[in-house]
C-alpha cells in the first residue's frame, strides 16, 4: 500500500465522453503508477461538467482579474490544475483531433496566457497526454495532436510525454487491456510524470 506525498497531486483530465473506454483504461493505468509512488490523484470527466464555450470576451485579461469570468464548472478545473504538481489529459481522436469537449477545455485555458501571449503558469508544472485512435498508423494525426499539445504549452505547462495508442475502437477491436505494450506505455507515462 502506498502513502501519499504531501503537496503532490496530479489532476487527470478525461476528455472522452465514454467512461470505461480504452482512453479511460489507459488513464487509469497512468493513475496506478502515480498512486504507487504516493501521489494523490483526481479524475475530472469533462463530459460530466457544465462548461460553456470561450466567448473571446477578454474578461480574463482585465487588470483586476486573472480568471475566466464565466461561472461554470471550469472554475473547479482551474482550482484543481492550480493545486496540482502535474496534469495528464487523455482524449480519443475524433476526425483527426480531440473531441469537442476537450477542445472547449483548451479554449478555456486562455486565462493562463498573458496579453503579450506569454505563459502565466510557472514553476515547471508538467503535463502528459494520452490519445487513442481507431487508425493503426500512429503518425496519421500526430501533427494535429502536436498542435493541440503546443497550444496547451502556451500556458506554461511543460509537455513531458505523450502516448498515441493506435488501432483502438471500443467494441470493434480487442480492448486495450489485451495489448500489454500500450498498457505498459501508459503506466510508464504516469511513472515518469511522478519522478
Amino acid at each position: 500500500m502506498s502513502h501519499q506525498i504531501p503537496g503532490k497531486k496530479v489532476t487527470l483530465i478525461m476528455g472522452s465522453p465514454r467512461k470505461n473506454s480504452n482512453t479511460h483504461t489507459l488513464l487509469l493505468e497512468s493513475e496506478r503508477a502515480l498512486r504507487e509512488r504516493g501521489y494523490a490523484t483526481e479524475i475530472v470527466f469533462i463530459d460530466d461538467l457544465s462548461l460553456r464555450d470561450c466567448r473571446g470576451c477578454h474578461g480574463c485579461k482585465q487588470p483586476d482579474n486573472d480568471r475566466c469570468i464565466m461561472q461554470d464548472d471550469m472554475q473547479q478545473v482551474y482550482r484543481l490544475m492550480d493545486e496540482s504538481a502535474s496534469i495528464i489529459l487523455a482524449a480519443p481522436v475524433y476526425f483527426g483531433y480531440v473531441p469537442a469537449q476537450t477542445k472547449a477545455w483548451l479554449d478555456r485555458l486562455v486565462p493562463y496566457i498573458g496579453t503579450d501571449l506569454g505563459p502565466k503558469i510557472t514553476g515547471g508544472k508538467r503535463v502528459s497526454f494520452i490519445f487513442t485512435q481507431n487508425m493503426p498508423d500512429t503518425g496519421m494525426f500526430e501533427q494535429s495532436l502536436k498542435g493541440f499539445m503546443n497550444s496547451v504549452a502556451m500556458t506554461g505547462l511543460i509537455v513531458a510525454d505523450y502516448l498515441i495508442a493506435p488501432d483502438c475502437e471500443m467494441g470493434q477491436k480487442p480492448p486495450v487491456t489485451e495489448r500489454s505494450d500500450i498498457m505498459e506505455r501508459a503506466y510508464v507515462l504516469g511513472k515518469n510524470l511522478a519522478e
